[in-house]
Order: C-alpha cells, then sequence, then structure tokens
C-alpha cells in the first residue's frame, strides 16, 4: 500500500513538473514572438512614415487593437475553435456584445472589429472565452464551462493582447504584446 502511494506521489509530482515546465516553455515562446512582432511592427511603422497619406487607407479603416491568443497548458499547444466574444462594459455597468469570433488553428483571434469600425476605446472590457466545447470535444473533464477576462484600456492608441494559459482545472492570463 505504501508503495503504491510512493508511486501515485511520484506520478503527481512528475506530471506538475511538466504542466510547469510546458508553461514556462509557452510564456517564453509567446514573449519570444511578441518580441519579433514588435520589432517587425516597429521597423513597418518607421517605413510607413514616408508614405503619402492616400495610400495609407482613410479614417474609415479599422484599427485592430486588440488580439487574443488561447494556449492549452496540457497539450502543450494552442487551442482552437474556442468562441471568443467581447464585451463593453456600459456607464449603466451592464455589458454590451462588441463581437464574437473563433480563434484560428494556431489558437488566435485578432478581428474584433469590422471595417470602419473602430477599434477599442477607453474603458472596461471583457472577454468570455467559451471553453465548454473545447473540452468536450476532446474528451476532456473540465472545471470551466466558460472564462472570463475582464481588463481596463486606458489608452487607445495601444495595442492589447490578452493571452489565456488554459488546463481543464486552472488557468492564467497576463497583458501581452
Amino acid at each position: 500500500m505504501r508503495c503504491a502511494r510512493r508511486h501515485q506521489s511520484r506520478q503527481h509530482l512528475a506530471r506538475t513538473a511538466l504542466s510547469v515546465a510546458l508553461t514556462v516553455l509557452l510564456i517564453a515562446t509567446t514573449a519570444a514572438a511578441a518580441a519579433v512582432a514588435a520589432a517587425a511592427s516597429s521597423s513597418s511603422a518607421s517605413s510607413s512614415t514616408s508614405v503619402p497619406p492616400t495610400e495609407q487607407g482613410d479614417a474609415t479603416d479599422t484599427m485592430q487593437n486588440l488580439s487574443t491568443h488561447i494556449l492549452d497548458t496540457t497539450r502543450g499547444k494552442p487551442a482552437p475553435e474556442v468562441p471568443v466574444t467581447l464585451y463593453v462594459r456600459a456607464a449603466s455597468q451592464s455589458w454590451t456584445k462588441v463581437s464574437t469570433g473563433i480563434t484560428d488553428g494556431d489558437g488566435r483571434f485578432r478581428s474584433f472589429f469590422a471595417d470602419g469600425q473602430p477599434g477599442l476605446a477607453a474603458g472596461v472590457y471583457k472577454l468570455h472565452f467559451d471553453v465548454g466545447p473545447y473540452f468536450r470535444g476532446r474528451s476532456v473533464e473540465s472545471l470551466y464551462p466558460f472564462i472570463e477576462i475582464v481588463f481596463t484600456v486606458a489608452d487607445p492608441s495601444q495595442h492589447y493582447h490578452i493571452p489565456l494559459l488554459l488546463n481543464p482545472f486552472g488557468y492564467s492570463t497576463y497583458r501581452g504584446s
């Protein structure tokens, strides 16, 4: 009996260590990708300053200043086909739906705003991730049918990347770049 308990304890420790290592690896990968994207963005931003305004588009172009990415830390892979809904909080403290989409094969969703629709303004927003079907589709028991991340936009000129590190019994988020 004691041997079985020790074996179970070792298995639990190994799974925990693996989960922590995968989370660290995913965060490092996300940070590296963000650094590459920032470098590409700064080089394209510096080159776009010399383009005449007529070639840059008009004021009705959409400013996509919000993106998200879901990483399934148990599998060590992105979470595709997860419905994501963006809400904004009104002055009455009620939530108004802004848009809905589904994460792509890389677990990303970027198109929260249609052409001509302005991007995020200053205010309080939430992203609603419908993760229940994602786990059920993989025959995985999960604690969370959905996850909501509430965040404040203080400076609409900045890009807000809201990643979700997900597993069946926990999740984490942070402000990415």
